[in-house]
C-alpha cells in the first residue's frame, strides 16, 4: 500500500488522533464522536494515547501510512 499526498492507494485519507494521557471522559467522548463523524465521511481515523516521545510516535505512524496528526491536550495550550 503506497501513499501519495496524504492518501493511500485506495484513496483513503489516514489520520491519527493523539490524545494526552489523563483526558477527562466527557472530552474523550467528544473526540471519539469527532472520529466517528470523520470515519463516516470516509477518513480512516486512529485514536491513540499520546506517547512521551511524540516525534518517534509520529514517525512510526507515518510509516504505517498516517499523514495527518491531530493532538488533543487535557488543557488548552497557552
Amino acid at each position: 500500500m503506497m501513499e501519495q499526498g496524504g492518501r493511500v492507494e485506495d484513496g483513503t485519507v489516514r489520520k491519527a488522533y493523539l490524545v494526552e494521557k489523563g483526558m477527562d471522559s466527557a472530552r474523550f467522548s467528544q473526540i471519539m464522536k469527532q472520529a466517528m463523524d470523520e470515519r463516516r465521511a470516509g477518513v480512516q481515523v486512529l485514536v491513540s494515547q499520546m506517547n512521551k516521545n511524540k516525534k518517534f510516535q509520529k514517525e512510526q505512524l507515518g510509516k504505517e501510512g498516517y499523514t495527518e496528526f491531530v493532538e488533543f491536550y487535557r488543557e488548552a495550550l497557552k
